[in-house]
Parts: C-alpha cells; sequence; structure tokens
C-alpha cells in the first residue's frame, strides 16, 4: 500500500466526515465510527482486524475518561440546578463591582465552563445574568456577551477537566497535574487579550441596549442563588487541590509512605471529581432524593454524547496506528523540517475550521501524531496544549457556538464575523505564542 494512497484515502475519508456532520448533520459518533471502518477497509486492512482495533481503542479511551467526564457533568448539573452559577456570578460582581460587570461575567464564565463542561451550556445559562447587567448597567449587550464569550469558550478549549483537553492528554499521555498548572499560564494572557478585543469591539459595534431600555437593575429570580458562593466553588476546587497533592506526593511525604499512599488514593482524578460531586450533593441534600437522582439522570444523558465521540476518536485512532498513516504522516512532517510545535497547532485549527467542531479536532489530531511525538521533540504537555490553542480557531457559522453567541448578542452575522470570529482568532494565536514559550523550559 503506498504512502501517497493512504493519504488520499484519509483526505476523502476526512472530507466525508465533514460533508455528513456539517452539511446533512448527521450525528458526529456514528460518522466517525463508520469513517473508521471505511478507512481501515479502504487501506486494505482485513476487516476483522478493522473492528478488533476499533473496539480496543474504543474501550482504551473510554476507560480511563468515562468517571471523569460524567463526574464533571454531574459537577456542572448540580452547580447549576442549585443556583451555584448564579452565586459565583453575585460573588464576581461583589468583587468588581458593576461597572466592570464585562470582567465579572467572563471570569464567572471560565469558572463555570469547565464543570458544566460545554461552553454552549455555560454562556446560555448565564445569558439572562449578563441581559440584565446589560440593562441595569446601560452597557452594550454585544460588549457583555462578548465578554462572557472569552471566559467560556477560552476556559472550556484549554483547561481539564474539560472533555476536550481530558482526552487529548490521555491519547498524549500527559500529566494531569502539570497539564493543568500550564494550561492556566496559557489561559491568563489568553483570557486578558480576549477580554480587551471584547471591550473595543462591543463598543463599537452596537450601541442599543437590550429590551426594556433603561430599567433599573433588579435582583430577579434568575440572579437569586439558592446557595453560598463557597459551596458552589468547593467541590470544584477542592478536587483540583487533591490533584495537585497527588502529583507532589512524593517529594512531600518522601519518609511516611501511608500518608503518600493516601495523597496518591485520594489525588487520582478518578477519585478526586466523585469526591467533588459527593461534596455537592451534601451540601444540596434538602433538595431531596428525588430531585438529586433527576439532576444525576440529566448529567448522564448530557455526558453520554461526549464519551461516545471520545470512544470514537480512540477508535480512529487505533486503526490510523495499524495502517501505518501515523508513523508515514511524521517522517514526512520531520523531513519537511516544520516546527513540531506547529504540527499539532495547524492539524488542530485544520480540523476545527473546516469541521466546526472543537472536540472532534481536539481528538482527530492526537489520533495522528501520539505515535512520533518524540520526534516532535515536544512533551505530552505542550503537545496536549499546542492542540487546545489550534482548537481554539475559529468560530464561524459551522460552530453551534457562533449561533449562540451572535443570537443572545442580538448580532447578525456580519458582526458576529468582525466580534467573535476574529476573537477566537486572536486568542488561538495569542495561545500558541505563550505555549511556545512555555515549550522553552518543559
Amino acid at each position: 500500500m503506498s504512502t501517497l494512497y493512504l493519504f488520499l484515502i484519509f483526505a476523502l475519508v476526512l472530507a466525508g466526515l465533514i460533508v455528513l456532520t456539517t452539511r446533512f448533520r448527521f450525528p458526529i459518533f456514528l460518522v466517525m465510527f463508520f469513517a473508521t471502518f471505511a478507512f481501515g477497509l479502504l487501506a486494505g486492512l482485513d476487516p476483522v482486524v478493522v473492528v478488533s482495533k476499533s473496539l480496543e481503542g474504543f474501550k482504551q479511551m473510554m476507560g480511563g475518561l468515562a468517571v471523569l467526564i460524567v463526574s464533571g457533568f454531574l459537577l456542572g448539573e448540580l452547580l447549576e440546578k442549585s443556583g451555584g452559577t448564579v452565586a459565583i456570578a453575585n460573588a464576581a460582581l461583589r468583587l468588581l463591582g458593576k461597572k466592570r460587570a464585562p470582567w465579572a461575567m467572563a471570569l464567572t464564565g471560565a469558572v463555570i465552563s469547565v464543570p458544566v463542561m460545554c461552553c454552549d451550556t455555560a454562556f446560555i445559562i448565564l445569558s439572562p445574568i449578563s441581559r440584565a447587567l446589560a440593562r441595569g448597567g446601560r452597557l452594550p449587550l454585544a460588549l457583555i456577551s462578548l465578554a462572557l464569550a472569552t471566559g467560556t469558550y477560552s476556559a472550556f478549549k484549554l483547561i481539564p477537566p474539560a472533555p476536550g483537553p481530558l482526552g487529548v492528554m490521555s491519547f498524549f499521555g500527559a500529566n494531569f497535574a502539570k497539564t493543568f498548572f500550564l494550561s492556566l499560564l496559557v489561559f491568563c494572557p489568553v483570557f486578558l487579550v480576549g477580554m480587551f478585543w471584547s471591550l473595543k469591539a462591543g463598543k463599537a459595534v452596537q450601541d442599543q441596549f437590550p429590551a426594556e431600555e433603561g430599567a433599573p437593575f433588579q435582583e430577579e429570580n434568575e440572579l437569586k442563588p439558592k446557595t453560598t458562593v463557597w459551596m458552589a466553588l468547593l467541590p470544584i476546587i477542592s478536587p483540583l487541590f487533591l490533584i495537585i497533592i497527588h502529583s507532589l506526593a512524593p517529594s512531600i511525604f518522601p519518609d511516611t509512605p501511608i500518608l503518600q499512599s493516601w495523597a496518591l488514593f485520594l489525588g487520582n482524578p478518578a477519585v478526586a471529581l466523585p469526591l467533588g460531586v459527593v461534596m455537592q450533593m451534601a451540601f444540596n441534600r434538602k433538595s431531596g432524593m428525588d430531585n438529586l437522582n433527576q439532576w444525576f439522570s440529566q448529567a448522564v444523558n448530557r455526558a453520554a454524547s461526549i464519551l461516545l465521540i471520545v470512544g470514537a476518536g480512540g477508535a480512529l485512532g487505533a486503526v490510523v496506528q495499524e495502517t501505518g498513516l501515523a508513523n508515514t504522516l511524521g517522517e514526512f512532517l520531520i523531513k519537511s523540517q516544520i516546527p513540531g510545535l506547529l504540527v499539532p497547532f495547524l492539524l488542530a485549527a485544520l480540523f476545527k475550521i473546516t469541521q466546526g467542531s472543537s472536540l472532534v479536532a481536539m481528538l482527530t489530531t492526537p489520533a495522528l501524531i501520539a505515535s512520533f511525538l518524540p520526534a516532535l521533540h515536544l512533551s505530552p504537555e505542550i503537545a496536549a496544549l499546542a492542540v487546545g490553542a489550534g482548537a481554539l480557531a475559529v468560530v464561524h457559522i459551522n460552530d453551534s457556538f457562533f449561533w449562540v453567541v451572535t443570537r443572545f448578542a442580538e448580532m447578525d452575522v456580519r458582526r458576529g464575523f468582525r466580534t467573535l470570529t476574529l476573537l477566537s482568532l486572536w486568542q488561538s494565536l495569542v495561545a500558541i505564542s505563550v505555549v511556545w514559550i512555555l515549550g522553552l523550559f518543559f
């Protein structure tokens, strides 16, 4: 099987995947799975091998991530239903003041989007609050909406345990605590650049206020939290603290094996995140078990679609590896002398721009390059961040987030391109620049 033929059939399969999911709206999971079968068969693999490798890759991805993703969705669902999102938003407003409402909404969006496990959902949840703030503070709705989009979009694409970064980490075998720390270093400048752009573009494109112009700001029903900010934040912060302790356990407890073992146990992400869920359940026990069980069911239903896509990405990666395409691609890229950091970045950006789904981009890219990562002279953590930087670019009409933001902000498509699309482009370029600097040291 010639290298050129493998490249051509893979390009054909990817083109089919993009057309079926964007033009005809087929479910991404089914299309990815059958695209995997099609590629394996056209590449000359035995049909039995195609099935076995697909299932092997599917199980490998699901085994490590299922508990984490489901736990993340449970945290997000409980946070939303308990009023934790409103409590965090109100705390940010009290801290920064209503004159800095865009910053407050952006920070709240960043905190909420990771446990909610979806930037679209986080934006929709917080939109009533941002709308009320725009009306009460007589601020352009586009300004508040772009600020909220800045926080939700960048955090969800860069910071684990959001499913995209988590899946990339699993593919590359990256350390959770180290990747989390580095992702925060990337997120901060990306967030700041996004905010400065939002403040400039939001004021430039829209001067009107939302409906009921000039109405005084009131603590409406949706702005009255049912819980305190600490009860909302502790179940999010505590697992991350335990995971960091897990990575530092050998140096913190070098002479106490028992404490070291417990730190390694409690700080394992598969233990720490469920503990956060239990903590949030305890804080919301007055809601009753019937409500809690209903919220659990809703969270699991939302997690199912993400898990299937993650598993399909693992299946595709296993089949690509079996055909030898990944190694061939690696040799080509190395000989072409393309800087190693640009390989995951450009591939993820290409998938994101053409297909629209950041999650698909973040799971397809590692499937292609994971096997020859050492040849690119990249650590797993830096490679994972480079994929996230590529997946930030760019939001346009084939991305549901584009329509969510523009509709809530009452912007037309042209203004959406001038604001949100350019916002995501700037964030992506800043992200890869910071990742390049971090790659010099890590």
